[in-house]
């Protein structure tokens, strides 16, 4: 009887000791989501590029950068991501969700993130709940000593 009651408690512990943490599990949809980190709540694990464009100099039409648009399956939720290619410039993203109704009632508020790095590579912004039936307003300008050396083009682009 001592063994076995040993042995359940040895089992116990150690299956404990394997459930994974609730930090490596990706985030609810539309739980609180807006402007959060797609890393560190887990939904950028389930991401996809949905969109991509290039960031071009608005003067000789260099492309110094890409810009893409992030969607995570898990949390429904998408985020702006840029590719500087120019050292020691500054990347800014931005994405709007504009107030939406929703199919089955309901609406999303209003949000928005403008998120700055500087860093050459890889950087992204935060990200704000937008299922499938949303669509989002996205843009990106690169900066070097105050000027602007690459963006989409325009203000923002429609991401549907």
């Amino acid at each position: 009887m001592r063994i076995r009651t040993m042995t359940a408690a040895v089992l116990a512990a150690a299956a404990v000791a394997f459930v994974p943490s609730e930090s490596a599990q990706a985030a609810p949809p539309g739980a609180g989501i807006d402007n959060t980190d797609p890393s560190s709540t887990g939904c950028s694990a389930s991401a996809i590029t949905y969109w991509s464009k290039n960031l071009t100099n608005p003067a000789t039409g260099v492309v110094n950068g890409t810009m893409e648009l992030r969607y995570s399956r898990s949390c429904e939720t998408n985020w702006v991501r840029i590719n500087n290619y120019v050292s020691g410039a500054t990347a800014q993203k931005t994405i709007v969700r504009l107030h939406t109704y929703a199919p089955s009632g309901g609406s999303v508020p209003y949000a928005q993130d403008i998120t700055s790095d500087t860093v050459t590579g890889w950087s992204y912004g935060m990200q704000l709940y937008a299922p499938s039936w949303v669509c989002v307003q996205v843009g990106g300008v690169i900066t070097l000593n105050g000027q602007v050396i690459a963006s989409n083009g325009q203000s923002l682009d429609w991401v549907c």
